[in-house]
């Protein structure tokens, strides 16, 4: 037994130690980071090569090969390290160098040959779908598309790049180029007045990749959300918000993982009972919603306020100074402190509060007129 135990420690620790590299491998490995400390880039691809050769590691040796391949182009010899990159990205079976390898090859063709760049560009797209840099070289293409052509040509782009992508993986945890290109098309058929193609488009993104591995769902149902609204259908757009809003998750110690768009859904909401559908009622209980659901955001006092000036329109003072009582008693340093006691005048203002000692025209301004009740 302790025989085995010995055997099974031994086993344990021998796989917890470093890899033997080699003693080639380490000395190339420095000298070649000497030389790049140096600015001797080409004595550093010079020992980045020899690296590559004496490595006794699959990976090191494709590691080694590109960084030889980055220490000749800062060397100027462009020629040679755009030849070492394709060879790299070419190279099968694939290494984790191939995506990167391919990319930084189309920046350097992009310095001699801008049309040639741009066409090895959207290569790397259609070969690394799942690749980060795939995102990368999307951008760019797209900015030159719109910088040159306009957004037609970069919607023309999209349209003509989303067949040729084939995703590898299906797995909606390991979210690929194609729900970038679906949602960046659906970005320019709004831009360009589509409104219903738009919508359809961010609905088909929202589907498509779900939350939680969607990285543009939230952003899709809010804009279908404000496609909706052009479109005339205030409660469709409604329900997309409730939608994206029905993924908030809460934490009992760290409050809440709020997402960029929740709390804009949220007054978007409130916005479109109050403008569109003049639902009053509605307003109200979703900026009560708001206060009440939200406590880590500063808006929270906006919503109060917002809240209160609904209840004082339909002539409850009790429920608008009660209101007011708990925005003034909880947010003592808000900007609508001060104006409180223009309508509760029994509210005093707290004795330690930061608030302005005044009460700001434009916060209690109606839009395009004096604040009077409508």
């Amino acid at each position: 037994m302790k025989r085995a135990s010995a055997l099974l420690l031994a086993a344990l620790v021998g796989g917890a130690c470093a890899p033997n590299r080699g003693e080639a491998y380490e000395k190339s490995l420095a000298e070649a980071r000497r030389a790049i400390h140096a600015g001797h880039f080409d004595q550093a691809a010079t020992h980045f090569d020899e690296a590559s050769k004496s490595a006794r590691i699959p990976r090191d040796a494709v590691y080694t090969r590109y960084e030889a391949a980055l220490a000749w182009a800062r060397s100027g010899n462009v020629g040679r390290a755009r030849s070492e990159l394709h060879a790299i990205a070419q190279a099968r079976p694939a290494s984790e160098y191939s995506a990167q390898a391919a990319y930084k090859a189309a920046e350097l063709t992009l310095g001699v040959d801008e049309e040639a760049g741009y066409r090895e560009l959207e290569q790397v797209i259609i070969d690394y779908p799942q690749s980060g840099v795939a995102r990368v070289a999307l951008g760019r293409i797209l900015r030159h598309d719109e910088e040159t052509g306009g957004e037609a040509a970069a919607l023309a782009r999209l349209e003509r790049l989303a067949p040729r992508i084939v995703e590898p993986d299906k797995d909606p945890k390991n979210v690929g180029i194609t729900e970038a290109i679906v949602y960046e098309r659906a970005k320019r058929l709004a831009d360009q007045g589509k409104t219903v193609e738009a919508r359809d488009a961010m609905l088909d993104v929202a589907n498509r990749w779900p939350y939680p591995f969607g990285a543009y769902f939230d952003d899709a149902l809010f804009r279908a959300s404000e496609l909706e609204s052009k479109l005339g259908h205030p409660q469709k757009a409604i329900e997309h918000l409730e939608r994206l809003l029905s993924h908030r998750e809460s934490s009992s110690m760290l409050g809440t993982y709020e997402r960029p768009r929740y709390s804009p859904a949220m007054f978007r909401i409130a916005d479109i009972y109050e403008n569109d559908l003049h639902d009053r009622g509605k307003t109200r209980e979703t900026l009560h919603r708001f206060y009440k659901e939200f406590t880590t955001s500063p808006r929270r006092a906006e919503a109060l306020w917002r809240e209160a000036d609904l209840w004082r329109k339909d002539g409850n003072t009790e429920v608008a100074c009660d209101r007011l009582a708990t925005l003034t008693k909880e947010f003592p340093d808000s900007r609508y402190v001060p104006c409180a006691p223009l309508d509760c005048p029994n509210l005093k203002r707290p004795e330690k509060s930061k608030a302005p000692k005044e009460c700001h025209a434009y916060i209690t301004r109606e839009p395009g007129s004096e604040r009077s009740d409508p």
